[in-house]
């Protein structure tokens, strides 16, 4: 049975967890449109383009990689120790609570292992690719009509 805290609890940690990341996304998202109308004014006017922004480095990916299995193996640790008495009708619920944890923390891995082959290949890119001249091509005969005989 489910202890009668646990629902009001829930349903207090609910918006405590959506809302920042409701407002954190939409603030990411606001500095990634700046960011492009500032690149789009410095083309616009011909001077060097900004700095692009940085990319993750290697210990975001670690943080994913090693905390989420941490954290989801622990609230499975705390879950099951929490459990009332432990008699044989538990063990279906038991295992339900380390399933998830262990599917959980796979998805971490999987995760941090994606973003480690993306990482890989953007820093692999960005040093084998020049940046890109923002100044147009500029050919001074090319405006001089005078020798045309126009």
């Amino acid at each position: 049975m489910v202890p009668s805290t646990v629902v009001p609890l829930a349903g207090i940690a609910l918006p405590a967890i959506v809302v920042p990341l409701v407002i954190f996304g939409k603030l990411a998202g606001n500095k990634r449109y700046y960011r492009h109308l500032e690149r789009m004014a410095a083309i616009k006017a011909g001077v060097p383009l900004p700095e692009p922004a940085p990319l993750p480095g290697p210990g975001a990916i670690v943080a994913i990689g090693a905390g989420v299995p941490i954290a989801s193996v622990f609230g499975a640790l705390l879950t099951t120790a929490n459990l009332p008495e432990y008699n044989g009708d538990m063990l279906p619920l038991v295992a339900i609570i380390w399933s998830f944890a262990m599917m959980i923390a796979l998805a971490g891995l999987a995760t941090s292992l994606i973003l480690g082959v993306m990482l890989h290949r953007a820093h692999r890119r960005a040093v084998e690719t020049p940046l890109p001249s923002t100044k147009p091509a500029y050919d001074p005969d090319m405006f001089e009509s005078a020798g045309r005989g126009y």
